[in-house]
């Protein structure tokens, strides 16, 4: 729904994506759990049962005690969030030619969230902004080139919970994005090792607010780091910030 507000969708459409976003993966409850949470590699048939469950969730969402008018606008979404921009992708129909708003807008985000999370098949996530510019080289093909562009600006240069390493060699997490211009320029929270094998909250640094300082002086991003590798749980700074 946050891509929707984004880009300005109206509310009732708005409250349809919401919708289509939590239900979108309905039909796995069909899929028997001995594949849902397999540790390591389908096997093709065993793929071919999880592609079924765009198709398993419209069947359940059909039976839900709603409003006809409300099932019929919810619906594509979750039929259609593993079907690429060309067609590709999963499940293959004849009846519809071109993947709808919602269904574009939710397969931009699942994809995103699939690849920043870690997997029974895939133990290992990606870096956030590695993801995006993954998601960006399909731009055109696999994902509608307006939405991703507005969903990469939404998220920013690096996403909002990335941890990072600063060219002073200190980490920091990516905590908030102030001013609408300077996607690429974050507010972050420095880390402090406190030799004890945890980290504590540090100073906090706008990117974009040192015009009064020297080049030589401005802090910057060398890149983003795995938080796994260095013990760092970013949602617990967040909760600090309360």
């Amino acid at each position: 729904a946050c891509l929707g507000r984004h880009i300005e969708l109206s509310d009732i459409v708005l409250e349809h994506l919401t919708i289509c976003g939590l239900f979108h993966d309905l039909g796995k409850v069909d899929v028997p759990k001995e594949i849902l949470f397999k540790q390591g590699e389908l096997t093709n048939g065993e793929w071919d049962t999880v592609k079924k469950h765009p198709v398993m969730g419209v069947k359940k969402i059909l039976m839900l005690n709603a409003n006809p008018s409300l099932r019929s606008k919810i619906i594509l979404g979750p039929f259609e969030h593993h079907l690429n921009l060309d067609m590709t992708g999963y499940p293959q129909t004849l009846f519809i030619n071109n993947v709808s708003l919602m269904g574009k807008i939710i397969h931009i985000a699942d994809v995103y969230e699939a690849m920043t999370s870690a997997r029974v098949y895939r133990p290992k996530s990606f870096m956030p902004d590695e993801v995006l510019k993954e998601m960006w080289k399909e731009a055109g093909t696999s994902f509608d080139t307006i939405l991703l562009k507005r969903f990469i600006h939404m998220m920013g240069t690096y996403p909002i919970g990335s941890v990072v390493e600063i060219n002073n060699g200190s980490f920091g997490v990516v905590i908030d994005y102030p001013e609408e211009t300077e996607r690429s320029l974050p507010l972050i929270m420095l880390l402090e090792d406190d030799g004890k094998g945890t980290w504590q909250s540090g100073k906090m640094i706008y990117l974009a607010d040192q015009n009064s300082l020297e080049v030589k002086d401005r802090l910057s991003i060398l890149r983003t780091i795995s938080p796994e590798k260095f013990h760092i749980h970013p949602a617990e700074f967040f909760l600090r910030l309360k």
